[in-house]
């Protein structure tokens, strides 16, 4: 690389699919278009809409990986150790043919991937965006790493309990916020215009916390609501699958019928957020909250569980209702929102919190740290 080039940094993603992590990510190598950095990729997403396809299409220096996404079992750490092996290799390949100035790992799990032989020839880089995340992972990361990024302050502290030794920054994901708000509704809910259409939007694993969602809707209609509901998320395998067949034998079970749709091919939820009265966030362990930034880019209310990401993002903003865990508090949160002219009040005030999580200000934040980083001496 030429002495006048643009320094790289070479992010690494080792997820096979596309997912939230892997968007916001697109979103950062994206927006450093006409700043002093460069990026190059290496990723397992190989899907047509993927991370990959994208930054191809972008005209980004890109490799591929071949990694799965392991479960905690026994066969799940076999092929951790195996992807670990190649996926080293491959990563030492690439520092050798892009010559970055550090690697940007996004992600907890490509954290483990990156072999030790590759910290000695720049800095390494964490960007955590999990929160269920085993405290021995995060002892043995604190070693291997020179930076941790996290997404949030809740994902920040667990690595401050007890402290560890590598420095950490919050830098909240940032969005097209602007570009967002233009998405046009999608159509084909079925449910009558005057009904209070409330949407989760959540990939199909239990700790999102479907059913929760699920039995608010039910004891919202108990109580007279007219309220319609619809679940945007994807399976990813065999056992998203079977939790997909058990919330909808669950919708039946709570007598909602056409009340609720699953959608599970859409390939943007935004359109769907964007039909909606109301979004809903159930999860407790939500370490950021992708959809509550979306809807409120979009002008709409939000009700969600006040924990973890969703809590610290929505604490003080007049479009958005915090509830207590359980489905009676979710519904009553919904409640809330009855009245369209109150929704129609909150519009403005939505658009200009998200404003606060432009792209702009995390690739800025990120481009900063980046300078420092470059200065910092390598241990």
């Amino acid at each position: 690389m030429e002495p006048t080039a643009r320094p790289r940094i070479l992010y690494l993603d080792c997820a096979p699919f596309t997912g939230g992590a892997q968007e916001s990510l697109l979103a950062l190598v994206e927006g450093l278009a006409g700043s002093p950095w460069r990026a190059c990729v290496l990723s397992a997403d190989r899907s047509p809409q993927g991370l990959l396809a994208q930054c191809r299409r972008g005209g980004l220096p890109v490799g591929e990986l071949r990694t799965a996404h392991w479960p905690l079992t026994a066969a799940g750490l076999v092929r951790f150790a195996w992807d670990r092996t190649l996926a080293g290799r491959r990563l030492q390949q690439a520092v050798r043919e892009w010559r970055p100035a550090m690697v940007h790992a996004n992600g907890v799990r490509a954290g483990l991937l990156v072999p030790t032989a590759v910290r000695r020839q720049g800095p390494v880089i964490l960007h955590d965006r999990d929160l269920r995340v085993p405290r021995w992972v995060v002892g043995f990361l604190s070693r291997r790493v020179d930076q941790v990024v996290a997404i949030s302050r809740c994902v920040a502290e667990k690595w401050e309990r007890p402290p560890v030794a590598v420095p950490i920054q919050v830098v909240p994901n940032g969005f097209e916020v602007a570009a967002m708000a233009t998405t046009e509704p999608a159509r084909g809910w079925g449910t009558p215009a005057k009904a209070l259409r409330a949407v989760l939007v959540a990939d199909l694993v239990p700790w999102k916390r479907h059913e929760v969602f699920l039995e608010a809707l039910a004891l919202a209609r108990q109580a007279g609501v007219e309220v319609a509901g619809l679940v945007v998320g994807r399976p990813r395998s065999a056992r998203d699958r079977g939790y997909l067949r058990d919330l909808v034998g669950t919708a039946a079970r709570l007598g909602l019928g056409s009340e609720v749709r699953f959608v599970t091919d859409a390939t943007s939820a935004l359109p769907w957020i964007a039909a909606a009265s109301v979004v809903v966030s159930t999860a407790t362990d939500e370490p950021f909250g992708r959809t509550v930034i979306e809807a409120l880019a979009l002008g709409k209310p939000v009700v969600a569980v006040e924990a973890a990401g969703p809590g610290e993002i929505l604490a003080g903003c007049p479009a958005a209702t915090l509830t207590g865990p359980a489905p009676a508090a979710v519904a009553e949160g919904l409640c809330q929102w009855l009245e369209p002219l109150r929704r129609t009040a909150a519009r403005e005030p939505a658009r200009a919190w998200a404003a606060r999580y432009d792209r702009q200000a995390m690739v800025a934040a990120l481009c900063t740290l980046y300078d420092n980083l470059a200065r910092r001496p390598t241990p």
